[in-house]
């Protein structure tokens, strides 16, 4: 697995919505995430996190956000335009 679609707020800074006002605004609205869950290394570079369960096991992986989405199925054709081989995040959907 290396490309996830998720629903979540889109990001801007490392300080979250409590402290930037633009991180605020943005957690007013869930998009659907396609992401790179084994993004090439760089280990200078902080990156976001995320659990996910492989092979039975739940590990943390970094990632980057490619695009965001206003609806799965959006998200979808994007993905499948480009060939990109995916897997749907259901579980924090609505």
């Amino acid at each position: 697995m290396k490309y996830l679609i998720k629903k979540m707020t889109k990001m801007h800074c490392a300080r979250g919505p409590k402290r930037c006002k633009i991180c605020e605004e943005y957690s007013k609205e869930l998009k659907f995430a396609l992401l790179d869950v084994a993004p090439e290394e760089h280990l200078e570079a902080a990156r976001p996190m995320i659990e996910i369960e492989i092979d039975g096991e739940k590990v943390f992986q970094v990632y980057d956000v490619i695009a965001f989405f206003n609806s799965l199925e959006e998200a979808e054709s994007y993905a499948n335009q480009k060939m990109i081989s995916y897997e749907i995040l259901f579980q924090e959907y609505p």
